[in-house]
């Protein structure tokens, strides 16, 4: 996860200091709530589920077909964060 951590840094500006650092990762929640993201979470005994939905894309994943299961709450903000920079970045959103 420490990877993880240090692309949401330079990606977002947001200082994750381990898994357990929820106030953060909650602050990269609202980043995306600010960019127009409506972020997903899911949580019950065996699974983890983070997707999110902007009105000028529709679902990250599930739109794919996908049902993204992460190890935690924390991995699936970071990695649905790291996704949506990338659709910044190429120019699709």
């Amino acid at each position: 996860m420490k990877e993880v951590f240090e692309k949401i840094k330079a990606e977002y500006g947001v200082e994750i200091e381990d898994e357990n650092d929820m106030t953060n990762a909650w602050k990269l929640v609202e980043t995306l709530k600010d960019r127009g993201w409506v972020v997903y979470i899911i949580t019950a005994r065996g699974r983890e589920q983070v997707d999110a939905w902007h009105p000028n894309y529709g679902s990250l994943y599930a739109q794919f077909g996908e049902i993204p299961h992460f190890t935690n709450v924390m991995e699936g903000i970071c990695v649905t964060a790291l996704h949506i920079r990338e659709l910044e970045k190429n120019g699709t959103l």
